[in-house]
């Protein structure tokens, strides 16, 4: 063979085995990130688990807000009611100071 086609051939064959090197290369960067990616993944499995059982916890409480809501409201008439009666009572009071005490009209 002439030198010219040696040459040519060394030239191919190491184009080849640099592309191969990059390759090889860019496949073990790909593995590390890979690697990054399932360590983030865990953590956030852990995480998630994390919070699924928080709100397991507060599941029970957050079910009984509607009965709280419901004394709460109970609670707010009996104040209005109550309120109500007091100051009937007192202008009831206030009048009859007014007419003088007297119980006739």
């Amino acid at each position: 063979m002439s030198t010219i086609t040696e040459n040519d051939l060394k030239d191919l064959k190491d184009l080849i085995n640099s592309r191969f090197d990059e390759l090889e290369k860019n496949q073990n960067e790909m593995k590390q990130r890979l690697g990054v990616v399932e360590t983030q993944l865990t953590d956030l499995r852990i995480n998630v688990g994390k919070i699924e059982s928080t709100l397991q916890a507060q599941q029970p409480l957050v079910q009984k807000i509607p009965d709280l809501a419901e004394k709460v409201g109970e609670l707010k008439n009996w104040k209005q009611i109550v309120i109500i009666g007091i100051t009937a009572s007192v202008s009831g009071l206030i009048g009859w100071l007014i007419r003088g005490g007297n119980l006739r009209p």
